[in-house]
């Protein structure tokens, strides 16, 4: 009972957040995306029928991505300098994106893992994605399968890049370089 309320707290706060605008941070938009592609090079075997895998998987990541990226609300902003920021606002289509890359992880492991999921593992599948979406460094600390790496790299590394496209003012606020950040603090 205590799980499934935590489960449920979580899962709240996760879809309220994505109705709020946040101030996109580098760590999430670039550092993460990265990361995962790292770790899929890392985990990856090459073999005929893994490419396979892999590229279908990046096919979705990056049309998941995309779609999630194309139709995000950017809302130009004026930081205290006078430059300008944006905010980020995901939305339904966040939400419809990060649901179809869970379920595709879940069929993903029961389909090429073999590997049946009870209730309480599927729930703690669940827990850990909308946990690693909150919190976005919990990802570094793990280890992984490469087809999720797959997937979760092409997915977020296509979403960064189309908030790119759409958005100098975005570009910007995350590429900050070392010396505006010194400027600013002087």
């Amino acid at each position: 009972m205590g799980a499934t309320l935590l489960s449920l707290l979580i899962l709240s706060y996760f879809i309220r957040g994505q109705f709020e605008f946040e101030r996109p941070r580098r760590y999430k938009y670039w550092l993460i995306p990265l990361y995962s592609v790292f770790m899929f090079f890392q985990l990856f075997k090459n073999t005929p029928a893994n490419i396979t895998v892999a590229g279908v998987m990046v096919i979705l990541g990056i049309a998941i991505g995309v779609t999630q990226g194309r139709l995000a609300v950017i809302k130009p902003t004026l930081n205290n300098d006078g430059q300008e920021r944006v905010m980020i606002r995901g939305g339904w289509h966040y939400l419809i994106g990060w649901a179809a890359i869970l379920v595709i992880q879940i069929g993903v492991t029961i389909v090429l893992a073999h590997h049946q999921m009870d209730w309480h593992e599927l729930r703690s599948v669940t827990n850990d994605s909308m946990l690693e979406e909150l919190l976005p460094f919990k990802r570094i600390h793990e280890g992984g399968w490469w087809v999720l790496w797959a997937l979760s790299a092409s997915a977020s590394l296509s979403y960064t890049l189309t908030l790119m496209q759409r958005s100098p003012a975005f570009r910007t606020t995350i590429s900050r370089h070392r010396h505006e950040q010194r400027a600013h603090r002087r």
